[in-house]
């Protein structure tokens, strides 16, 4: 099990997708936005709320560097709208 504080798996997120050229500045905001309304809407077993922490649950870091990869993906598809109709964790 890989555990993460809620800004410190945002962190790591941003840093790896800043790695790719088609990922801009505002496309990842575009990401923390909506993965911050995911959380919000509480739908996750992966994502523990601790007072006033979060902390979200991985099984490793690959599944990580797979929420980057499929957003890459959106991005070279233009489907990024797509990618968070049936996004989960």
């Amino acid at each position: 099990m890989f555990v993460l504080e809620k800004v410190e798996f945002i962190e790591e997120i941003k840093a790896e997708m800043a790695g790719y050229e088609e990922m801009t500045a505002e496309l990842i905001e575009v990401w923390v936005k909506e993965f911050e309304a995911f959380v919000g809407r509480g739908n996750s077993k992966k994502i523990v709320k601790k007072g006033q922490n979060t902390e979200i649950k991985l099984e490793d870091e690959a599944e990580l560097f797979g929420i980057v990869d499929r957003y890459l993906v959106a991005i070279e598809n233009d489907e990024i709208e797509a990618y968070w109709q049936d996004w989960t964790l």
